[in-house]
């Protein structure tokens, strides 16, 4: 919608390290006169070796007119947002993937630390 590549998003993220929870927040700043886009992400365990998914959008055509324009903006905004939402979830999760392997690592050297220590 617009020919580029590029958009502007605010985002929040809210990170609950007690309960492991991450939701994160977005509202879009591109074409913002035109259409509201608010996306909510949420992260959390299911258990050690799985994490619950859930997104939410609410998507709202702003401009003025006939309800067919609104109608066909919404519905082109949708088709891309579910293209988007996938590359987004597989990106993030490798994010986490990551994140677990350095965490992961990084235990193990202060575990080995805590050992020399104690000899």
């Amino acid at each position: 919608m617009g020919g580029t590549d590029i958009s502007q998003v605010f985002e929040t993220s809210y990170v609950d390290p007690e309960s492991k929870k991450v939701t994160m927040v977005s509202q879009n700043l591109t074409f913002s006169n035109i259409i509201n886009v608010r996306e909510t992400v949420v992260y959390q365990p299911l258990s050690a070796a799985r994490t619950q998914f859930k997104q939410e959008a609410q998507i709202t055509a702003l401009c003025g007119g006939w309800q067919k324009v609104k109608t066909a903006v919404e519905d082109a905004t949708v088709t891309r947002f579910r293209e988007n939402a996938i590359k987004g979830k597989e990106g993030f999760e490798s994010v986490l993937e990551m994140s677990r392997r350095v965490f992961s690592e990084e235990k193990s050297r202060q575990n080995l630390s805590a050992e020399k220590m104690a000899l």
